[in-house]
């Protein structure tokens, strides 16, 4: 530990912390690291310092805080900072957060620079730049989601009668068309952008003002610098605003959560196509761009993309349970993880998209395994029973269960299926033929059939798809509106900062 006490010296990190003041003795070295954060990190983030500087300055001029005078001489040396780097600028200071002070001070003096922190604390400093962080994310991943929703609905479209088989507990259940599963995969989406832009409205809401818990005596208008922040109102507890239990320092849990769900979403899709994309199913192929190969074996073809998506949903989840553990035990909140999960979950989204751009359908393969061997369609030999003949569903699906026992004892497949064969089957059961037609259940064989018959709101049938994607681009198109009218109230606020910034300094 460096034990030197010459008053004056400051710590990384920490540049309020003047050997001789408080403490005698510098940092130890992990506290400065802690403390200053991890660089990358901190260079993203730089950006959001020098914002919320400036608009505390603004705010702090306009209440007559400070004279004219000094909020000028600061706002003047902020903007030069700009002129050499922000980020650049900052880092050479060694004192993250407090990296503003801690130029203006150099550049100025204590007498003017030391001004800049009254009304504030690290505590709202960080709880601010973590909430602009976390909006910027936001908004990346509502834009990547609809992208993402966009390719759902057109591969859907091209697909309305591509017929494949679905599955449950990994085995054929029933058939369908490709359109509707990837519809099905849109909805989901459709609920993640609800979900997010329900996340900025709460993330979107200022802590500035409230500095550690009680806010400050000083005749601060925290109103006044939520509007120059883009903020679209004030956090109304001081305490919650900094220390709330659903998430320290500005860090809401959801800024986890919901991320979180968007990528087991999109990773739920790559385990589709990852298994689908398998020798044994053959259903799809991805373009070579998104694939490896191998050192050995040089037919390979190896989803490389998809399992790299697999991966990052495991470190997706590791990171919110890691977070919900810290926040359990009182952790001060240290979030290190929240940017690499942003980066994956965003990353995961749009590398999703290229993925079904690019992607090609094997249709005659599908359709081959939703005629095949497999008793598709033994639920719709069911319903037939229960249509032409009037049975109870359960009478009907007992019989029919044992028309597949005998089937596949006899090795037949559901192609091979007769009247007589289910007359068989029903006396077995209920020891009288049904006398089911032919035409009956040769329709009830067809898996396109199959899938026309199922008209009801929200089917496979073809005309429903259709519905549904006319429904989901109306609804994509509404959202690209919602994000646009946040992009520009935001481009407001950047622009109402500078022109309060050009009136104090004249």
């Amino acid at each position: 530990m460096n034990k030197d006490s010459i008053y004056g010296k400051v710590a990384k990190g920490e540049p309020y912390r003047k050997a001789g003041a408080r403490l005698t003795e510098d940092a130890e070295d992990v506290q400065k690291r802690t403390k200053l954060g991890d660089p990358e990190q901190q260079m993203r983030e730089y950006k959001f310092y020098h914002r919320f500087d400036k608009a505390h300055l603004v705010m702090l001029a306009e209440q007559g805080f400070h004279t004219r005078e000094d909020a000028a001489r600061m706002l003047q040396a902020l903007r030069r900072m700009e002129q050499a780097g922000i980020e650049k600028t900052r880092a050479e200071t060694e004192a993250g957060e407090h990296s503003g002070e801690a130029w203006l001070i150099t550049e100025l003096g204590e007498d003017v620079g030391g001004r800049i922190h009254a009304g504030r604390s690290s505590g709202d400093f960080m709880a601010v730049t973590s909430r602009i962080f976390i909006r910027e994310f936001i908004l990346k991943l509502m834009d990547a989601s609809i992208a993402l929703r966009k390719q759902l609905v057109q591969l859907a479209s091209e697909n309305v009668d591509t017929v494949m088989p679905a599955s449950t507990w990994s085995q054929h259940a029933q058939p369908t068309t490709f359109a509707h599963y990837a519809m099905s995969w849109e909805l989901s989406l459709e609920n993640d952008f609800s979900r997010l832009k329900q996340l900025y409205e709460r993330v979107n809401m200022s802590p500035a003002g409230a500095a550690i818990m009680t806010g400050s005596r000083y005749p601060i208008k925290r109103e006044r610098t939520a509007e120059l922040l883009g903020f679209d109102g004030v956090i109304t507890n001081t305490r919650y605003a900094v220390l709330g239990f659903d998430g320290w320092l500005g860090v809401p849990a959801e800024a986890y959560t919901v991320p979180a769900l968007l990528m087991m979403n999109v990773s739920g899709i790559a385990s589709e196509l990852y298994l689908w994309s398998n020798t044994e199913f053959s259903y799809v192929e991805l373009a070579d761009r998104y694939c490896g190969t191998s050192s050995i074996m040089p037919q390979k073809k190896n989803p490389y993309t998809l399992m790299w998506i697999r991966g990052a949903a495991a470190r997706t989840y590791g990171h919110l349970a890691s977070y919900l553990y810290e926040m359990h035990d009182a952790c001060m909140g240290y979030t290190r993880q929240l940017a690499p999960t942003l980066d994956d979950v965003l990353e995961a989204t749009q590398i999703m998209t290229g993925v079904l751009a690019t992607l090609s359908l094997k249709k005659d393969r599908m359709l081959a395994n939703a005629t095949g061997l497999n008793w598709i369609c033994a639920t719709d030999i069911a319903d037939a029973i229960v249509l032409d003949k009037g049975l109870p569903f359960r009478t009907a699906h007992q019989i029919v269960a044992i028309l597949v026992r005998l089937g596949i004892s006899r090795g037949l497949t559901q192609a091979d299926v007769t009247s007589a064969l289910v007359d068989e089957a029903a006396i077995e059961y209920m020891g009288k033929p049904l006398g089911l037609s032919e035409a009956s259940l040769r329709q009830a064989l067809t898996p396109i059939e199959c899938i026309k018959a199922r008209t009801l709101t929200g089917g496979p049938a073809p005309e429903r798809v259709e519905e549904d994607i006319a429904r989901a681009r109306k609804q994509y198109a509404t959202d690209e509106n919602i994000l646009a009218e946040i992009s520009q109230r935001l481009a407001a606020s950047e622009s109402r900062l500078e022109q309060a910034i050009d009136q104090i300094i004249g």
